[in-house]
């Protein structure tokens, strides 16, 4: 495809130059794209023009004057960083405003909400930390909600695949950059709220604040909204003031969406739906009654859109695993498995909580902390961790260009008196330990991970999948 220079960017006179493709990043710079060099935290585009013109640039639009000669339009525009989405929406023809768009915010359930949303509903795409596309076939992703050029080009590639909606994380980050400034979500999904990522927003009010910003969007026609959560039911009284439908969901038979769990099983819950559109008895293929709090939320979207109760809740009863988000292995004779992606201090408590609910037996956790994030929370994952389990085995997530030795030291500062963990930096031994040790009646939680197919040190990305790794030392492979 291929568009006027003229269309994307105002103040270009001429009307020949043709634009095959736009990035922020030069290194991918194809012949005929335009380059929009901006400042970024961690490198600036305006540094890299010269590559990006080696490699056949178009045109360049920056946030300030370039030095040096080129033979291309240079367009100087000091906001094209909070416009790039703008930019992209026009070159690929406006992919948001052909499809249904549900955008799925907070702090955790995000992909497990956008998945159900796409599982429930038909020729519904899915965008998020575990992929993109069909959720059969999800092609990988590298974050939660991509740069604003690659989120439209992957819409465009949705509306080619015949999707007529589209269920999408849009993380905090994600706000807070404009990386879907132009999109035009139809509705938004808020799940909670609790502490993550302090150490970019500052404070769980700024963090708040960003997730706020999903819900102030122009085109939105309902939002559905976790009426459990203090903050669900501040947004709740500021949206209905504002005019717009919100679709409530909780434990209270007040919301739309409610429901009663009756008991927990080895393999998922049975319970009662209580919604405004009726009332059906559920067994759902989950753990954790924080996902049925997940389910409701997908299923107050479908709902709001026209489904029938009756003819989603066989759906229901049969929804696909949300990979990475609870994931158990069994093999007889030996421990139960459950992989998580939990990563937080809540998440992490809740894990726990449902694996033991579940499961029985004593709980070991193998655990770690990502580097270069919110330090603050290291401490809190640790009493998690204290309070619920019997054993655990502190290891490295992802601890990028921090030491595991010192990430570790700050979690266990959090155990206070309780002894009952060992310190194994390496993951895959850690895990290993704790399958080896495990009697057949204990259950193991390896937390943190989930879906991830790498492990990132020392700024270097290798290859180390939980799921891969518990399957072979169970003997699960083929």
């Amino acid at each position: 495809m291929a568009v006027l220079l003229s269309e994307l960017l105002d103040g270009v006179d001429d009307h020949h130059i043709q634009v095959g493709g736009i990035c922020i990043d030069s290194r991918e710079v194809m012949p005929g794209d335009l380059f929009i060099a901006i400042e970024g935290a961690s490198f600036d585009g305006h540094d890299f023009v010269d590559e990006a013109f080696r490699r056949g640039a178009v045109a360049i639009c920056a946030e300030r004057r370039i030095a040096g000669s080129f033979d291309i339009p240079i367009v100087v525009d000091p906001s094209v960083a909070a416009r790039v989405g703008a930019i992209a929406g026009r070159f690929y023809d406006q992919p948001s405003a052909r499809m249904f768009c549900i955008g799925v915010t907070g702090t955790n359930g995000k992909t497990s909400i956008a998945h159900h949303c796409a599982a429930l509903m038909e020729r519904t795409g899915f965008m998020g930390t575990i992929g993109w596309g069909n959720i059969e076939n999800l092609r990988p992703s590298l974050l939660t909600t991509e740069n604003a050029i690659t989120v439209h080009k992957r819409l465009r590639c949705l509306v080619s695949m015949q999707q007529r909606s589209v269920a999408m994380e849009v993380s905090s980050h994600a706000l807070d950059q404009n990386r879907v400034a132009d999109v035009l979500f139809d509705m938004a999904v808020f799940s909670n709220l609790s502490r993550d990522h302090i150490d970019y927003h500052g404070s769980m009010d700024e963090y708040a604040l960003a997730k706020q910003r999903l819900f102030e969007f122009g085109g939105l026609t309902a939002a559905v909204i976790n009426a459990d959560e203090l903050f669900g039911r501040e947004l709740i009284s500021r949206l209905r003031a504002r005019g717009l439908t919100c679709v409530t969901y909780g434990t209270t038979q007040e919301t739309d969406v409610s429901w009663i769990v009756e008991s927990y099983t080895r393999d998922g819950i049975y319970g009662k739906w209580y919604t405004k559109w009726g009332e059906a008895d559920f067994d759902l293929p989950v753990i954790g009654h924080f996902s049925v709090s997940n389910v409701a939320a997908a299923l107050g979207v479908a709902l709001h859109r026209g489904y029938e109760l009756s003819e989603i809740n066989d759906l229901l009863n049969h929804l696909p695993k949300v990979p990475g988000r609870m994931e158990i292995y069994r093999v007889d004779g030996k421990p139960a498995v459950v992989v998580d992606y939990a990563h937080t201090p809540e998440a992490l408590s809740l894990a726990l909580s449902a694996t033991r609910t579940h499961l029985g037996g004593r709980l070991i956790c193998v655990f770690g902390c990502g580097g270069d994030r919110d330090q603050g929370k290291r401490q809190m994952m640790g009493a998690a961790v204290a309070d619920q389990a019997d054993m655990a085995i502190v290891t490295a997530d992802n601890p990028r260009s921090e030491k595991v030795e010192v990430i570790n030291e700050q979690i266990v500062e959090g155990f206070g008196n309780w002894d009952a963990y060992r310190l194994i930096p390496d993951r895959g031994a850690a895990v290993y330990e704790a399958l080896q040790s495990a009697s057949s009646d204990d259950v193991v939680l390896i937390a943190g991970k989930g879906h991830e197919t790498t492990q990132e040190i020392n700024g270097e990305k290798k290859m180390f999948d939980d799921r891969d790794f518990v399957k072979n030392v169970l003997g699960l492979t083929e």
